[in-house]
């Protein structure tokens, strides 16, 4: 009788092993994310003046207007979306529940790697 519990209890042992889950070893690997790269259609950079003048022809009250920036966005597998402008170095990130995080590129590249890119122009 005893060796039929001693049975009994190995088994329920291992099933309540076995449904542990050890992400440990998973955690470690990158997450595969889609990159889309948007760069706006028009715009380009100069000095804008009130009186129309350019600041050579003595324009007054201009101010210079830099290009506009590229848009990186990324998707990913594990439904984290992230998004920068082409010379940041800092990634705004929202997970599928909702919360934010910031990422540098370094940070990003421990926990994701592209896998796809696409361009909008």
């Amino acid at each position: 009788m005893y060796k039929h519990w001693e049975k009994i209890a190995l088994a329920l042992t291992a099933f309540f092993w076995g449904g542990c889950n050890d992400n440990s070893s998973s955690s470690n690997e990158p997450t595969a994310c889609s990159l889309t790269i948007g760069c706006p259609e028009y715009g380009v950079a100069g000095y804008y003046c009130e009186d129309g003048l350019h600041p050579n022809d003595n324009g007054q009250n201009c101010t210079y207007q830099p290009p506009p920036k590229c848009e990186k966005y990324y998707h990913c597998e594990d439904g984290v979306s992230c998004w920068a402008y082409e010379d940041d170095t800092t990634l705004n990130c929202t997970d599928k529940q909702g919360k934010e995080t910031k990422y540098t590129q370094k940070e990003f590249e421990k926990n994701y790697y592209e896998e796809n890119r696409y361009y909008l122009f």
